[in-house]
């Protein structure tokens, strides 16, 4: 049940002619020095438009106990500098409990507006139009949180907030960055090293992981910026947890930058 608590906190981002460029990030997730999943995050960005990707899979033991895979898709646009979300779906399956679920969540300028889930949502998990503004308002759905725009100079300077139609978060910074170096399959690349907190806002239970990574400091950012993509991408972060510190780490880095 550890194992399955943590991988929720871990679902815990002009010119004359059109450019597009997409970089594919590939993580794995290591708890304790042992790897527990595999992650790829793919950036796409077409003018302004953009489209974010993110694929877990479990991976080592908890793969054996804990058969998890998720998918999620986001789409939208880029608003003076901000991204702003027009759609988000994702789908889980933890193949062995027969369980999974998809769901959409659907937008009007970057606030939520309607919520379909297969299984259907139930109880305290289905909200009310005015939750979903409420919720929804100046946050960003769980793959756009995961970057920050490049209209900050300082990553640091965001406080990232996340809702994703049931559940609300916001990572809480200290404001401080410290530049440093992160080396990455033999390529060092210059990145801004953040930390922060999480914050629960709604549809969360109170757990030792929640209340762990709650604690002043207790989540690293190491951010890179990319130029074409206009976005400070992280490339490592650290969650402490009871059971010492969860660190996802870049291992490859795909760009595919080209003009049409």
């Amino acid at each position: 049940m550890k194992k399955y608590k943590l991988l929720i906190i871990l679902l815990l981002v002009t010119n004359p002619m059109p450019i597009k460029a997409e970089n594919i990030i590939s993580y794995s997730a290591n708890l304790g020095g042992l790897k527990i999943a595999e992650i790829i995050y793919t950036v796409d960005l077409k003018e302004n438009n953009w489209n974010i990707k993110t694929d877990i899979q479990a991976a080592g033991l908890v793969d054996k106990f804990v058969s998890f895979n998720f998918k999620a898709e986001s789409k939208g646009w880029l608003e003076d500098g901000r991204l702003k979300p027009e759609k988000y779906n994702f789908y889980y399956e933890i193949k062995n409990k027969n369980k999974s679920r998809e769901a959409i969540i659907k937008y009007n300028d970057g606030i939520p507006v309607s919520v379909q889930a297969n299984p259907p949502y139930r109880d305290n998990d289905i909200l009310s139009k005015d939750d979903l503004f409420k919720y929804g308002s100046n946050s960003s759905d769980p793959n756009s949180a995961f970057v920050v725009s490049g209209s900050y100079e300082n990553p640091c300077l965001e406080n990232s907030r996340s809702f994703d139609g049931v559940r609300s978060y916001e990572i809480r910074m200290s404001k401080r960055t410290k530049k440093g170096k992160l080396m990455i399959n033999e390529t060092e690349y210059e990145t801004s090293l953040c930390r922060g907190s999480f914050n629960p806002i709604v549809g969360y239970e109170e757990s030792d992981f929640l209340e762990t990574a709650s604690e002043r400091n207790s989540i690293s950012y190491w951010y890179k910026y990319f130029e074409k993509e206009k976005m400070w991408v992280p490339l490592k972060f650290t969650i402490d947890t009871p059971i010492g510190a969860l660190v996802v780490k870049a291992n490859k880095i795909t760009n595919n930058n080209d003009k049409e």
